[in-house]
């Protein structure tokens, strides 16, 4: 007998921008389910071993907070495992949140549980059922076989738009020529003196002096390394490849040429680059890292005017406090679009909601944005918030019949988020 399950909102994709929309909706009376294909949460925090959260502040000198809500419990039950996260100055000059994945795992099945937002790992989504322009049914799959999830509202934060792929909607590919941003596959290297200096400058001279001694396959020259307070274990973000779509061959190609790179890149950190000559390799990955696959075409479009100018919107239910940082060389650093220090720009409602789908919301690095503008939205803080939004809006619509965007707003207020 096939398997039913029945939900008013249900989430794809369990990382930052997926829990923070699950538990959004169930904090706002829905009955929630969140699919996620790997066996823990956290996304790119967790499967591709990003330690650093980006964009709870706004970037440059005297950084705002941006992010509150969902991304606040998180930070908070981290430091109920007693592992806590560090705010630090990054070598870019922004302020970000330092943690540690392995804990953040836990973390994120906490808050679930706290929040009875209920959630299926090693499961993935292989079909849909609609009905004129509403989704109706996910078809879905685990090894007992195949199973439905019946929903009024369902919400996609897989990151690549999969769902939004799978049910017609319309996405997008990249810039104007269909390249999106370099993919890189994080390592993590434990036994290094953290004392030292780590800074892209110290990268760079590192890389460039392997480079002519003949150390083969390494890409990007410069690049960040992550530290945390405390331990002697860091994280760094060299292997850089550009994707050319989700196939399973082309991901295939992604994933075993970034991690031969990630070996050269240890033989050369070790022989060049001070501090990192007892370092040993402990993590590759597990996932390819990715800044830019598909996205959603939502009912509006963030542009690079509303983030460069810092837009403020009447329909905003997320603050942005990212600058604009592109990443289309992988032999080269990210190139930054400098805005007005200690300023955010307000994400509107209908850049998280389809624009051929009545019931679907997209959440984290698929929202409906322009090229620039999606530089500066895609970063894991900005995820929390436009997750948390179209959690509560879905939740809003599946219990009510609409999401009307001052209850959305007042509904992310009652939950601590900042609009």
């Amino acid at each position: 007998m096939k398997r039913v399950y029945m939900y008013d909102v249900v989430v794809t994709g369990g990382g930052t921008a997926g829990v923070a929309a699950a538990v959004g909706a169930s904090k706002a009376g829905a009955k929630t389910l969140l699919i996620e294909r790997n066996p823990y949460l956290g996304g790119e925090a967790t499967h591709s071993g990003v330690s650093a959260f980006c964009g709870f502040y706004s970037c440059g000198a005297d950084p705002v907070r941006v992010v509150k809500g969902v991304g606040d419990l998180v930070l908070e039950e981290m430091k109920h495992l007693g592992v806590g996260t560090d705010d630090i100055i990054s070598p870019s000059g922004n302020r970000n949140i330092n943690f540690r994945p392995e804990y953040l795992k836990c973390a994120l099945d906490n808050l679930m549980m706290r929040e009875k937002a209920d959630f299926f790992l090693h499961a993935y989504v292989i079909g849909v059922k609609k009905e004129g322009r509403n989704l109706q049914v996910l078809r879905c799959i685990d090894d007992e076989g195949e199973f439905e999830v019946k929903a009024a509202c369902f919400v996609d934060a897989s990151g690549d738009a999969n769902l939004a792929h799978l049910s017609g909607a319309e996405t997008t590919w990249g810039d104007r020529e269909k390249q999106v941003q370099a993919a890189t596959m994080p390592f993590r290297m434990s036994g290094v003196d953290t004392s030292c200096d780590m800074s892209p400058a110290a990268v760079e001279k590192a890389i460039l002096k392997a480079k002519e001694e003949g150390i083969p396959h390494l890409t990007k020259e410069k690049g960040f390394i992550l530290k945390n307070k405390g331990s002697d274990i860091v994280t760094v973000l060299l292997p850089s490849v550009l994707p050319t779509g989700l196939s399973a061959e082309e991901l295939t190609r992604l994933e075993t040429e970034t991690r031969r790179q990630v070996l050269y890149y240890v033989q050369a950190l070790k022989k060049y680059m001070h501090g990192m000559e007892l370092g040993e390799l402990s993590v590759i990955g597990p996932s390819i890292g990715f800044r830019e696959t598909r996205k959603m075409k939502g009912r509006k479009t963030i542009t690079a005017e509303d983030v460069l100018t810092r837009r403020k919107y009447e329909d905003g239910v997320a603050r942005g406090g990212w600058k604009p940082e592109i990443h289309k060389d992988v032999n080269k650093m990210g190139t930054y679009l400098e805005v007005e220090k200690g300023s955010y720009f307000d994400i509107p409602l209908g850049a998280l909601q389809s624009a051929d789908i009545d019931n679907l919301y997209g959440a984290g690095r698929m929202v409906s944005a322009d090229e620039t503008a999606f530089a500066a939205v895609r970063v894991m803080g900005t995820c929390f918030a436009t997750g948390h939004a179209a959690g509560v809006a879905a939740a809003l619509q599946a219990l009510y019949g609409a999401a009307d965007v001052e209850n959305v707003r007042a509904e992310l207020k009652r939950q601590k988020a900042l609009v």
